[in-house]
């Protein structure tokens, strides 16, 4: 009896998604210049000194900021100042409500997983189906779903998105496996091959991670939760690229949400245009430089602040004046705002530790104290108001 013959399958998605094609080619040549630069601005952003508290400040920040946009893209409500209390353990939610937090608090539990792995792993960083499917359990744990929707298990339900039809459900796991190893073996691989140098392997990671989460997208395996999904392993090949400081893995996320139209509108063109994946790739990469451009702004600014304390301690170094004195003066020069000018009795009252300092000692006191601010250059006078002399500190910056 002859032996049977095996036979693929045929692929409905061939018919009817035509363009999740695992063979993109791009003229890096088109990308050049915003690759460059985001990899110079990481390495900028990697660069820059910062105190410890300083550096769990901005992780704060933008860990909030990067959960919140992922799901604020899927229509969670909550504002940023909600995010933060949450985190501080403040946040009190009326029980209709509490499902939004749960949302963020999930993305936000997977993504301090994913930047823990990532310093702490070893072996060179691999995408499975298996961890993608664990990205979809936590997204929606303990969040309400359709009847069809089983956290972490592939769709058997035809889904539809708006105008667009996903992947039919009999080749989503045939897509999957085809997409965790052509971005394994094709980007993961050359991003992480110490042979090339480090702006290459950035650029490998960051096509990995812009592909991943736009084929994900495109597949949409899950019966909910596909675009937090998605996000997540874009997250986790930057963090993972050893090229991207912890709080720029979530730009993207962010640059998404405050883009959203033109997002989708992306998202869109990506599957039917002939150039629509290298603009897809292009969009990310512009959002992904602009958000990084400001947080090197938002560190240098906090540099500064850094370098001004600095200067006004080292102004009062010596004994004189004596102690206490000292203390109030020092307090008020680094309370002095730098754009608005005050009046003396309003500069008394500027924080409660100095107004309590000026309450037994009255005008003439504050008066002696801003002009000896003045005299040492920690303040600036116009006729009889007040502000910092914190632009003293710009002199130090090189120019360009």
């Amino acid at each position: 009896m002859a032996a049977k013959l095996s036979v693929m399958p045929e692929r409905r998605y061939l018919d009817q998604n035509p363009w999740i094609r695992f063979d993109y080619r791009t003229d890096l040549n088109l990308l050049w210049a915003g690759l460059g630069e985001a990899y110079s601005k990481c390495q900028h952003l990697a660069g820059t000194p910062l105190k410890p508290s300083v550096v769990r400040d901005l992780s704060s920040i933008y860990l909030a900021r990067g959960a919140l946009a992922s799901t604020a893209i899927e229509g969670n409500t909550l504002t940023e100042e909600q995010v933060q209390l949450m985190l501080d353990g403040q946040l009190r939610l009326p029980a209709s409500q509490q499902y939004l937090e749960q949302e963020v608090r999930n993305v936000i539990d997977a993504i301090v997983a994913i930047q823990r792995d990532a310093k702490t792993g070893h072996a060179p960083f691999t995408i499975s189906e298996g961890w993608i499917r664990q990205q979809n359990r936590l997204v929606l744990r303990g969040l309400e779903t359709p009847t069809h929707v089983v956290p972490g298990e592939y769709t058997s339900t035809q889904l539809v998105v708006g105008p667009y039809k996903a992947a039919p459900p009999e080749d989503v796991s045939y897509l999957m496996g085809k997409l965790v190893e052509w971005l394994n073996t094709t980007w993961l691989t050359p991003a992480q091959d110490s042979t090339i140098s480090r702006p290459e392997r950035f650029y490998w990671a960051f096509f990995a991670a812009v592909l991943g989460h736009l084929y994900l997208a495109w597949i949409h395996p899950f019966g909910d939760g596909n675009g937090r999904t998605a996000r997540l392993l874009e997250c986790a090949i930057l963090a993972n690229s050893g090229c991207v400081p912890d709080i720029a893995t979530n730009l993207l996320s962010n640059h998404y949400n405050l883009t959203r139209a033109r997002y989708y509108e992306r998202l869109d063109r990506a599957s039917h245009a002939a150039d629509g994946v290298t603009e897809f790739v292009r969009y990310a990469t512009a959002g992904f430089v602009d958000l990084i451009r400001q947080q090197i702004d938002q560190i240098q600014q906090m540099q500064r602040q850094i370098a001004w304390e600095s200067y006004v301690f080292e102004a009062y170094r010596d004994d004189s004046p004596a102690g206490p004195m000292k203390e109030r003066r020092r307090r008020v020069a680094l309370a002095l705002p730098e754009e608005e000018w005050l009046s003396s009795r309003d500069i008394q009252n500027l924080s409660p530790d100095i107004a309590r300092s000026y309450a037994t000692h009255g005008q003439r006191t504050c008066t002696r104290d801003l002009n000896d601010l003045v005299e040492r250059g920690l303040a600036v006078k116009q006729q009889s108001k007040y502000r910092s002399g914190i632009s003293v500190m710009d002199a130090f910056v090189p120019t360009v």
